[in-house]
């Protein structure tokens, strides 16, 4: 055996490795479920922040957020105590019209006895409030049977203009046609009301006059713009919100997806596919929170186009800041119209839980900004669409957890008599 000289040092088989190689992949972000929970538990049994005073007439929507945002992780009925759901169930209830149908916004406006037909324009029924109130009843587990349902349906159908679009509420104040608020979110707030509580034909124990839905979908059509996405009327600014809001009426009003054999009637988008990629061009890069002021008046700079490979979120409008609820009010309209596997989800998530995830819980609007009930509940609605460990399959036309679609969909009394 040959001697072996101790100063030569023996081969390796190792490859040392080159500066050329390519930097391990960042670890993949993860959803901080418990941390979510500690927040929607905080607002739903503390005072929040000074900050949503200003939204004291809408407190009805607050509730739809703060209930939602537990539902949506499953932990609704675990982590609340049934006496505190009845109270819940109960104060909801408090925002119903005695008479006339529908829900108040707020307890804020309820007059009590001091309630005349003088007075009566100062506590009205309202399409948000209606809405929030009954999908937040039914996330409680509540089956609707203390609900006016004729009375509230019928007032829904006086809330109809005749070119098809919604008023949010009989204000008493004779609006003239050309200034009337008139925008999609209302029309999809009635298609909502009208789906969770007509039920099937001869559901109801009297007959009630219906909305025309024919002449609804022809607003709703009419409100597209001429980049393909939908406006706040007709000839306006394409919106996501407001395209969102058009989608999901025509798929609450079983218009959205035409059906194999011809009809009359009107149905579906005028151009769906453009309307799809108008969508997909709304993910982009964020915006460097240190290039831009929000006191501004000025639009940020826009981000990298076509987007980058990483952290890209949404925005709204061309040109605009991406901001954490558009991710739902985009990626839910493409999951409507199931086409949400062409974004990018995975930078959408890279986006939500590394820039706009809040320490504390919940999201904020963009990169740097406070977590809110709004922001938080919509970025865990958008990645529920996409299956996130930790959070319920999502019903992307009601903004909850499908087992709330489910719910509903089961009560006896949307059965026919």
């Amino acid at each position: 055996m040959a001697d072996v000289d101790p100063a030569i040092p023996p081969a390796t088989t190792t490859t040392a490795s080159t500066s050329n190689d390519p930097p391990p992949p960042p670890p993949r972000p993860t959803f901080n479920r418990e941390r979510n929970i500690k927040y929607w538990l905080r607002c739903l049994r503390t005072l929040l922040p000074t900050e949503y005073t200003s939204n004291d007439l809408n407190r009805t929507s607050l509730a739809f957020f703060c209930v939602n945002g537990l539902s949506i992780l499953g932990e609704l009925g675990n982590l609340t105590k049934p006496e505190e759901r009845e109270q819940w169930i109960n104060w909801l209830y408090s925002c119903q019209l005695r008479s006339g149908g529908g829900f108040r916004a707020s307890p804020a406006t309820d007059i009590g006895d001091q309630l005349s037909d003088s007075n009566r324009i100062w506590d009205p029924a309202t399409l948000p409030g209606t809405f929030f109130c009954l999908i937040t009843l039914l996330m409680l587990g509540d089956d609707l049977t203390r609900v006016n349902r004729e009375d509230t349906l019928g007032w829904l159908a006086t809330l109809q203009r005749a070119d098809g679009s919604f008023a949010e509420m009989h204000s008493g104040i004779d609006e003239k046609e050309d200034t009337a608020t008139r925008d999609p979110r209302f029309i999809y707030l009635a298609s909502a009301v009208r789906w969770l509580l007509r039920g099937e034909e001869g559901s109801l124990s009297r007959e009630v006059a219906d909305i025309d839905v024919d002449q609804a979908v022809r607003y709703v059509q009419s409100c597209e713009a001429y980049d393909y996405g939908y406006g706040s009327r007709p000839g306006a600014e394409s919106h996501a919100g407001h395209t969102f809001c058009a989608i999901s009426a025509l798929s609450l009003l079983d218009r959205l997806h035409p059906p194999k054999d011809p009809v009359s009637y009107p149905i579906g988008l005028p151009n769906p596919s453009r309307t799809v990629h108008w969508l997909i061009s709304r993910q982009n890069a964020p915006t460097d929170p240190e290039s831009f002021d929000p006191s501004s008046h000025i639009s940020p700079p826009p981000g990298s186009f076509p987007a980058c490979d990483a952290h890209n979120g949404f925005n709204g409008r061309d040109n605009k800041r991406t901001d954490t609820c558009y991710s739902f009010w985009v990626i839910g309209s493409l999951d409507l119209l199931k086409k949400a596997h062409l974004v990018n989800s995975e930078s959408n998530r890279e986006y939500l839980l590394e820039d706009t995830a809040h320490r504390i819980g919940g999201f904020g609007k963009w990169p740097g900004a406070p977590p809110d009930v709004l922001h938080s509940c919509l970025g865990m609605v958008s990645l529920g669409i996409f299956r996130e460990e930790g959070i319920n399959r999502v019903d992307s036309a009601l903004c909850t957890a499908l087992q709330t679609r489910e719910w509903v969909e089961g009560l006896e009394w949307r059965k026919k008599a």
